[in-house]
């Protein structure tokens, strides 16, 4: 579990918080009192946005209302639907996310009504920063989508800038940094055309944040300066604290802890001097983290109630949940597991009252992670399960991680080594899904940094040629002096061009190591024929195939003896016996297509075509007896298994996106299912279909007609071995 630390910068703020003052309130009072009926509601609309900008929500309430009752009596629609969109905006601001949701949706239905184009893109704005503020990450992008559509449309830079931000801070939210950065640098493009120095700023903070989240701390801190630079030039005392912070968090995930908190107090400093509670708080919780990572767990504590006591006073309830699971995980490093569950559930409680669920998720883990280690093994399997519901739902890998990895843990601690087995294969599954989004991602990196690193050399050449064309206008001034700096400067090209050869060469050699590496990754999980297809045209299109021989073998016995066997040694026994299995299969031209548990696929005849499938499949089965009988009378443990052979018509393609798998459908590979599961121990069990195309090559025993599910009586044989 870890510590949650306090960023200062919110979605929210960025897109809403401008700056006001009380001059430009009171000459909007001014205009209320002269405005007639007709002009009433859109001036109480301006003037309770102007006092949400300063901070005045109690007042942003009550002129919204006004607007709300007098845009009613008026039948003007379109100031109607301002009124729901500033409701929503301030409800937000205290975290009663249902209430500002509904407001929002009210606005929603008038602007459509009306087709108010303008007024549709800022609720469907605001809808994107509801559902984010409460974990619905997939809902808040399509409705950031839609504003965006609309916003185009209208050629509202202002508003583009800001759904582009929005969608950044999803993707960040998501953890997908590099989308995250792409959108927040799309963002800053138009702030920058716009001369909105304070939006550069921020958006030069959120691009170091996600830098930052890649753990490129380099580009982290060089973007966190430009926005520190920009933030003193236009005297933004509180947003210099902010980047103060984000140095700080910076320098702790260097483990530089001195550093960091030296950072922390100067953001503390200027957070206090400005009357900044929301600022002190965090800065308190940052520096508390700072002390439980110096193992000072009580004086971590200490900084946590203090941050605890002021995000009470501000009624930042969200900000509270953090401080309490904050302090949950000090006490429990300090082994007081009972005060640890009371701030856990106390955090999710009001996690769940938010409807925060990524941060339920989390608090959910933590509470499971008490009840194991406190032996209480029935609830910690209830919070567990509950955890990785609710990732799936917000589609958090990490913590789907961290919940399989507990739930093997707690497995094994019972004795439940089938379940144990089941959740480490789950927890291998996705750390897996995890790496190769890291590999493709640092893939990717290295095929930009050659691109970039190529077209620095093309410049560098350009600007050679121009001195070379100087050169030889100089020339008609002076041979001698032509001859000697021609002279030097066709030894410096020399030299720059080998330079720039052989650092293109160590280039292409990484670039050729990477490429290896994915290959071979992608070769352990799909067909050469399939990976051929990626590599060529991008994608592969499932396809057909007429003559296909299936094979599906299952290991008798394998539930009951896995039972009493250690995780470990059981999936070490699996693990040699399929990479024997593979060995065989390709040895016979087959294609191993999956394992499920103990059972294990093949087929040949696809995604490459062979005239001998059926044989070859047969072959492969019977080497896989002679070698399990072999392994028997060497090993500690035997191992005994059924084989059931179809031959006939099958589809293959590749199903998912997240990760690629190679997957056969059809009735052929049912039947092959069938034929196993009516087979006997070490006994090899083909349909009519295989019979009839290797009955003259092989020697077979009629069994009598069985019932199978969903085919009624069917004819199956024996194959004959001489072993």
């Amino acid at each position: 579990m870890k510590l949650k630390t306090a960023f200062i910068i919110q979605v929210f703020l960025l897109l809403y918080l401008n700056v006001s003052s009380q001059s430009t309130i009171d000459s909007l009072k001014s205009a209320l009192n002269k405005a007639g009926k007709a002009h009433e509601a859109k001036c109480l609309n301006d003037l309770a946005r102007e006092c949400f900008y300063a901070g005045l929500t109690e007042d942003c309430i009550k002129y919204a209302e006004m607007a709300l009752k007098s845009a009613d009596k008026q039948k003007n629609n379109t100031e109607k639907a301002r009124a729901y969109i500033n409701l929503a905006i301030v409800y937000s601001s205290f975290d009663e996310i249902s209430k500002s949701k509904n407001y929002a949706l009210q606005a929603i239905s008038i602007a459509k009504t009306l087709k108010d184009k303008s007024n549709l893109g800022e609720a469907y704005h605001l809808m994107g920063i509801l559902n984010d503020q409460s974990g619905n990450y997939d809902q808040a992008l399509e409705y950031y989508q839609k504003a965006l559509t609309i916003r185009e449309e209208l050629d509202d830079q202002i508003g583009i800038a800001k759904t582009l931000n929005g969608i950044g801070q999803i993707y960040s939210n998501k953890s997908q940094f590099d989308k995250a950065i792409e959108y927040y640098q799309k963002s800053l493009k138009i702030k920058e055309k716009l001369e909105d120095k304070r939006g550069v700023a921020i958006l030069y903070y959120n691009i170091s944040n996600s830098y930052l989240n890649l753990d490129k701390y380099d580009l982290a801190m060089d973007n966190l300066q430009n926005a520190l630079n920009t933030f003193e030039a236009i005297n933004q005392v509180e947003y210099i604290s902010n980047c103060y912070n984000l140095y700080g968090i910076i320098f702790q995930k260097m483990n530089n802890l001195e550093k960091a908190l030296e950072y922390y107090q100067k953001s503390l400093k200027i957070t206090e001097e400005t009357g900044n509670k929301r600022g002190v708080s965090d800065a308190y919780t940052n520096i508390g983290i700072v002390y439980s990572l110096k193992n000072e767990s009580k004086k971590s504590i200490e900084y946590f109630e203090k941050a605890l006591k002021i995000k009470r006073e501000i009624n930042d309830k969200a900000g509270i949940a953090v401080c309490l699971q904050n302090i949950g995980l000090a006490y429990q490093r300090l082994n007081e597991n009972a005060k640890a569950l009371e701030y856990y559930k106390n955090a999710y409680e009001i996690n769940q009252m938010l409807d925060n669920k990524k941060e339920m998720a989390s608090n959910l883990l933590a509470i499971g992670n008490i009840y194991k280690d406190i032996k209480q093994y029935p609830s910690a399997y209830d919070y567990y399960n509950q955890s990785l519901s609710i990732s799936y739902q917000v589609g958090s890998l990490e913590i789907r991680k961290n919940t399989y990895l507990s739930l093997y843990q707690l497995a094994k601690t019972t004795g439940d080594y089938v379940k144990a087995l089941d959740y480490h294969e789950l927890y291998s599954q996705v750390n897996d899904s995890l790496l190769n989004e890291n590999l493709f991602r640092q893939i990717s990196e290295l095929q930009t940094k050659y691109e970039t690193e190529k077209n620095k050399q093309m410049i560098e050449l350009l600007n050679k040629d121009k001195e070379i064309q100087a050169t030889k206008l100089a020339r008609q001034r002076t041979v001698i002096v032509f001859f000697v700096v021609g002279l030097v400067l066709v030894l410096i090209l020399v030299i720059v061009i080998l330079q720039s050869l052989q650092r293109k060469k160590r280039d292409n050699a990484i670039i050729a190591r990477e490429k290896a590496k994915v290959e071979e990754l992608l070769l352990n999980i799909l067909p050469v024929k399939v990976v051929n297809d990626l590599k060529e045209k991008g994608s592969t299109q499932p396809e057909g195939f007429e003559n296909v021989s299936v094979f599906f073998s299952d290991i008798v016995g394998f539930t009951k003896a896995s039972a009493t066997m250690d995780p470990d040694e059981l999936i070490s026994e699996l693990n040699d016996m399929f990479t024997a299995f593979d060995d065989i299969f390709v040895r016979h031209e087959c294609e191993r297509i999956k394992t499920i548990g103990d059972a294990y696929m093949a087929v040949c005849g696809m995604p490459v075509r062979n005239e001998k499938h059926a044989e070859n499949i047969v072959n492969a089965a019977v080497d896989v007896i002679k070698y399990l009988n072999e392994r028997n009378a060497t090993h500690q443990h035997k191992w005994n298994i059924r084989i059931g052979i179809n031959s006939g018509r099958a589809v293959g393609g590749i199903v998912g996106v997240r990760k690629y798998l190679y997957d056969v459908f059809g009735d052929t590979v049912n039947t092959a299912s069938r034929m196993e599961s009516n087979s006997e121990v070490m006994r090899i069990n083909v349909s009519e279909n295989t019979y009839h195309l290797l009955k003259d090559k092989y020697n077979f025993t009629e069994r009598p007609p069985l019932e199978v599910k969903g085919k009624g009586l069917m004819n199956m044989y024996f194959l004959e071995t001489n072993f």
